[in-house]
């Protein structure tokens, strides 16, 4: 099965950075493997329906690698309901999971939350309807960071057939830190003219019902912060 073609134009992220931990509506699986840094391509996965996942006799859990990483990517994760995994290192490492480490990856794939400590390199990640609901364990904040930035310019080229500079690192971290008061980005919402581009940005807190978040697009009119790319270079504008 193919993924989904439809774009979602919205992008609402709401972090807990004292536990790496970030809500999110508007990131789908292939958006978020082409835009993280150094992707991850060995998967262990704990809820899915993908049909050319490996088994592992001693955990007896499915899993991907690099072999079958791009065929998952294109796969219709959207069809699958729920979909979680965490990334390993390589394959003895699953052999090596002890009794506590398979309760807790359980645990992970049944609550979408730790019991102690999930088992990771980098990504714990849970989704519900693929772009709809996603919860994701990081183990370095700056790797949300970086996904964050190269996210809306993706999504900004899908969306105008325009090509656009990397996001600079200054600004991409401002962006991270408004996830602390859930940052809200509606593409839909694009002002362009012939010497800039202008995207709006607010916050509008913590929520992790995302039909609420995405009903807020149609309340707020008002925006005071713009992310604006203007002669190849991006800048942050506040306006009072």
């Amino acid at each position: 099965m193919k993924k989904r073609k439809i774009i979602r134009d919205l992008i609402y992220v709401s972090g807990e950075h004292q536990t790496h931990c970030f809500y999110s509506y508007g990131i789908e699986f292939h958006e978020f493997m082409n835009c993280v840094d150094n992707r991850p391509e060995n998967l262990l996965l704990l809820r899915h329906n993908f049909d050319n996942s490996q088994w592992n006799q001693h955990s007896r859990f499915d899993y991907v690698m690099k072999q079958e990483i791009n065929e998952l990517i294109d796969d219709d994760v959207y069809g699958y309901g729920d979909f979680c995994w965490v990334d390993f290192s390589k394959e003895e490492d699953l052999d090596a999971l002890s009794n506590d480490q398979i309760a807790e990856l359980l645990f992970f794939g049944h609550l979408a939350k730790p019991l102690h400590n999930i088992p990771k390199i980098r990504f714990a990640y849970f989704a519900h309807d693929d772009g709809w609901f996603n919860k994701l364990y990081v183990t370095d904040l700056y790797d949300y960071e970086t996904l964050l930035a190269r996210l809306t310019t993706l999504k900004l080229h899908k969306l105008t057939g325009r090509k656009f500079h990397d996001i600079p690192r200054d600004i991409a971290s401002v962006l991270l830190k408004c996830t602390r008061d859930g940052l809200f980005i509606d593409l839909s919402r694009v002002i362009t003219s012939n010497v800039q581009l202008r995207i709006p940005i607010t916050t509008v807190g913590h929520y992790t019902d995302m039909d609420k978040v995405y009903n807020f697009r149609e309340d707020i009119s008002d925006y005071k912060i713009w992310l604006v790319y203007s002669k190849k270079l991006w800048k942050l504008i506040k306006e009072d």
